[in-house]
């Protein structure tokens, strides 16, 4: 159970976090490229920060030696999260109003 809330918790963060930018930001192909990449930055922050908060105590200690683990920890959980990512950048433009795909 400890590793299954934070790998569907990173799942519906990918699946929402391109949702909402989506509904925030205008319609259109080089936006949704926009969407993709600031979704792609919050989701590898947000990982990269969860697995600093599952170490516990001992994060700062390893962020101090190594400060690059997180972020390669973070790398790794794209394995989870981007093909989420993908789907819901995928749907977005069957909303679209005013830009053609």
């Amino acid at each position: 159970m400890d590793l299954i809330a934070p790998l569907v918790g990173l799942a519906v963060l990918a699946w929402l976090v391109p949702w909402a930018l989506g509904r925030l930001l205008p319609e259109g192909l080089g936006w949704l490229f926009a969407i993709g990449a600031i979704s792609a930055v919050v989701l590898a922050i947000v990982a990269g920060v969860g697995f600093f908060l599952l170490y516990g105590a001992a994060g700062g200690v390893v962020l101090a030696e190594r400060p690059w683990h997180f972020v390669l920890l973070s790398a790794r959980a794209s394995l989870i999260w981007l093909p989420v990512m993908v789907l819901s950048l995928a749907n977005l433009p069957r909303g679209w109003k005013k830009a053609e795909w």
